[in-house]
């Protein structure tokens, strides 16, 4: 039995998935598998993924139907034979010192704490020399959803016998628009930390994920029309965090900011006229104004919050635009929610 199990769905990957590979083969320890999923690729990809497995025994090959990313990180569940899960995207990759780094965190770990690392955009970086971790208790992970590697699953580290003993959480096969990563994570967290109501989160401070930004055939470079799951999968979080973690209201700032803009998103991006029911729908969800009740109740400020408030697909789609360009409209908006709803200076 391997330490880890790596899966990388693959599709199209030609132009990336050698360099992904390659950074496996270089790690500086060498206990784990990795299963590249040729999820019915029409390119030369799953050929390539024949050569690849070539060259090194740790490297397993599945052929598949094409079903999509979600099926495919499903199906490295069930084939994977490792002790501990990870995922890596196939234009992504791990640095040299990744999954060394993971491995100490394991003997570092208390019990019932999820081991979690930062991911960088800067294809070199320099493992830190300082303290090799950050520790948060369930009412810090507001705090942690700073770090930016809450959504991700390529940012965590999965027990697969966890997930084995739990069939029910698995990848939404039904989502397809690349957002499917906060939803597995959702369901792992709460079920681990239901049975670990004294854990947390051990952050490895050095960033130990590659993160290609270059890609523009990358799903995350697209527009995204508004699906019932956007909400659902914030609306999880929301309540994981506020009645299961017991997260202060002060620390779901960021938390309810990151959400609104990401809806905000999904407005802008639902332009003909068979998304316009799904934009109606939300804006009267009572999830969204349940949670935009919690922000005036605790006084948590967002250039969207009024606009979500009146309820104005219009002025949603402005803000939006604007915060993919200028921010000036963006910016003024954020400065008026604060001064109308007396909210707390923020540093």
């Amino acid at each position: 039995m391997p330490l880890f199990s790596i899966v990388i769905p693959v599709y199209r990957g030609q132009e990336y998935l050698t360099g992904c590979v390659e950074s496996l083969l270089a790690q500086q320890m060498g206990d784990f598998e990795a299963l590249l999923i040729d999820d019915g690729s029409p390119d030369g990809s799953g050929v390539l993924c024949d050569e690849l497995a070539a060259r090194d025994s740790r490297l397993r090959v599945i052929h598949k139907p094409n079903g999509g990313v979600t099926s495919a990180r499903n199906r490295g569940i069930e084939e994977a034979r490792g002790r501990w899960l990870l995922f890596l995207d196939q234009d992504d990759r791990f640095y040299p010192h990744t999954l060394r780094l993971i491995a100490a965190a394991l003997d570092a770990a208390r019990p019932g704490e999820l081991i979690s690392w930062p991911l960088s955009t800067w294809p070199d970086v320099r493992e830190l020399t300082g303290e090799p971790y950050t520790r948060f208790s369930l009412s810090e992970l507001g705090r942690f959803y700073a770090w930016g590697t809450t959504h991700y699953v390529w940012t965590k580290l999965f027990d697969l016998a966890w997930l084995r003993a739990h069939p029910e959480i698995r990848f939404d096969e039904s989502i397809q628009d690349g957002t499917d990563d906060l939803p597995f994570c959702n369901l792992y967290c709460r079920s681990w930390f239901s049975a670990a109501p004294a854990g947390g989160v051990l952050l490895i401070n050095t960033a130990s994920y590659y993160y290609e930004t270059r890609n523009e055939n990358s799903v995350s470079n697209r527009l995204q029309p508004l699906q019932p799951w956007h909400l659902t999968m914030f609306w999880d979080l929301f309540t994981a965090y506020t009645r299961q973690y017991g997260v202060p209201p002060a620390d779901m700032r960021l938390v309810l900011r990151q959400c609104l803009r990401t809806l905000a998103f999904g407005v802008y991006s639902s332009r003909e006229p068979q998304h316009q029911p799904a934009v109606r729908a939300l804006l009267r969800d009572p999830r969204l104004r349940e949670m935009l009740d919690y922000m005036k109740r605790y006084r948590l400020d967002s250039p969207f919050y009024g606009a979500f408030r009146l309820r104005s697909p219009g002025l949603i789609r402005r803000l939006s635009a604007s915060a993919q360009g200028t921010h000036r409209l963006l910016d003024r908006m954020d400065r008026a929610d604060r001064l109308l709803r007396r909210c707390p200076a923020r540093q």
